[in-house]
């Protein structure tokens, strides 16, 4: 799926641009290269941050001495997958913002208003996506998730 999402991005592009105005054309092109974007950087931290953060914590985590931690191939493919494509997700937040400010769902004096709330349920998020308890872990996926909250709190409108 990371592989071919510019391909189908391109692909819905291809279906949808006949029916939009042209205003609404420049709005959804954009839309679609910032969020490409995003979802490349998402996969980017997925895979250069969190991923190996995560890895250390699995090897190193033992139930007891006489239970061996045993990775096949199977499982380090499919948490390595999935952490990489949910980030790329997570990091779609201001596209979802933007698109939901658009129909008239959010504005940007709620996100601000609920700030202080959305830190902590970003901090509650940050510690269910991170297996370590220590606090570094937990600020190194946190600050991402913050700084994706104030992107979006930019990219609505008012």
């Amino acid at each position: 799926l990371v592989v071919i999402f510019p391909y189908a991005i391109y692909e819905i592009w291809k279906f949808i641009r006949p029916a939009l105005y042209k205003r609404e054309q420049r709005n959804v092109r954009g839309a679609f290269i910032f969020g490409t974007m995003l979802f490349f950087l998402g996969c980017a931290v997925g895979y250069c941050v969190v991923f190996p953060l995560t890895f250390r914590f699995l090897t190193q985590y033992q139930v007891s001495g006489a239970i061996a931690n045993t990775i096949s191939l199977n499982s380090y493919m499919t948490n390595f997958i999935t952490i990489v494509f949910v980030m790329g997700l997570v990091f779609e937040i201001p596209i979802l913002a933007w698109l939901l400010s658009v129909i008239g769902v959010l504005k940007k004096a709620f996100l601000k208003e609920y700030r202080k709330i959305a830190v902590v349920a970003l901090l509650a998020l940050a510690a269910l996506i991170t297996p370590s308890g220590d606090p570094f872990t937990l600020s190194i996926v946190f600050l991402p998730l913050f700084l994706l909250y104030e992107v979006s709190i930019l990219v609505v409108k008012e």
